[in-house]
């Protein structure tokens, strides 16, 4: 496989490709001037790396062509955290840059292109969902990644390219962007402070990031595996048990602020995948338990504060 990597600084992208350079795979990967590569640092002297943005796709038309990828991972997105989400500039400029991207692919022969999508997608459902949800993305962010897959399945269709498209859901551990819940937990709670919270009552699917960098490698390497993917645990779990197993991992007589912060307005309180599709097409199941997982980012967190 000659694999091009968009979006391999970042937390689920670096994995990914510390994965495909295990499988033997040949990777070069696409960042923007200026981005800091601190999650790739081993992973440099063994991957080609290529300069420029998506919106500006052209700067990097050259290196990608040379490199001739038959396989990309397109994983780079603006706006993915907090109120950025529902920034409409962030649709426009992801929305527009995956195009070009997979206009591109599709001129140099692609075979396989793996997008990332998100639970977003479906919006705020009370069910487990499946792929044949319905979706009814609510903010800006959903609404992007739902018009990229539309847009993509219409291209792969009448291309020849095949379309892989993997919903993931929470993800998390070493290495994660300290403004997420858990390690805003481990950071705050690390430096004897109390976090301030929801009343934590929500159930979310937690799926370890090393986890979901193998699915997306082995979806990519199933050459059966085509169509919506749900990427996640498949288990969902209460935040308020979640805050206590991380805040018993450093000072079990440590407070904890529940019900400190109101829930924000359309708060997603379940979340669940059901992953019977991705596991029936590539064999993969998430290897790492949420308490093995927490331990490791624990104390990742607590090395590198």
């Amino acid at each position: 496989m000659r694999a091009l990597v968009t979006g391999a600084s970042g937390f689920v992208g670096s994995y990914l490709v510390e994965t495909l350079l295990r499988g033997g795979e040949t990777v070069a990967v696409l960042c923007r001037e200026g981005s800091d590569l601190w999650r790739l640092e081993d992973a440099l002297p063994r991957v080609t790396v290529i300069r420029g943005d998506l919106t500006e796709l052209a700067q990097a038309e050259s290196g990608i062509r040379e490199f001739a990828p038959d396989t990309v991972f397109h994983l780079a997105w603006y706006g993915v955290g907090g109120r950025q989400r529902d920034d409409d500039a962030h649709l426009d400029k992801n929305f527009v840059g995956s195009v070009a991207l997979l206009r591109l692919a599709v001129e140099l022969g692609v075979g396989t292109f793996v997008g990332l999508g998100s639970q977003a997608e479906y919006g705020p459902q009370d069910r487990v969902l499946d792929e044949e949800a319905r979706t009814e993305p609510v903010t800006a962010y959903g609404v992007a990644k739902l018009c990229t897959y539309l847009f993509a399945k219409h291209l792969a269709s009448s291309s020849g390219m095949r379309l892989v498209w993997l919903r993931l859901f929470s993800s998390y551990g070493p290495k994660d962007g300290p403004e997420w819940m858990i390690p805003y937990l481990v950071r705050t709670l690390a430096r004897g402070r109390r976090p301030s919270l929801t009343a934590g009552e929500q159930r979310w699917d937690y799926v370890y990031v090393a986890d979901a960098a193998e699915a997306i490698y082995l979806a990519a390497a199933t050459e059966s595996a085509e169509g919506v993917f749900n990427l996640g645990s498949g288990e969902a779990h209460r935040l308020r048990d979640v805050v206590e197993m991380v805040r018993d991992m450093i000072d079990p007589t440590l407070p904890l602020g529940f019900g400190e912060r109101a829930y924000a307005p359309g708060q997603v309180m379940n979340l669940q995948a059901d992953i019977t599709r991705l596991t029936s097409a590539t064999g993969w199941r998430p290897k790492t338990t949420l308490k093995e997982g927490l331990r490791r980012t624990v104390e990742w967190f607590r090395a590198n504060p």
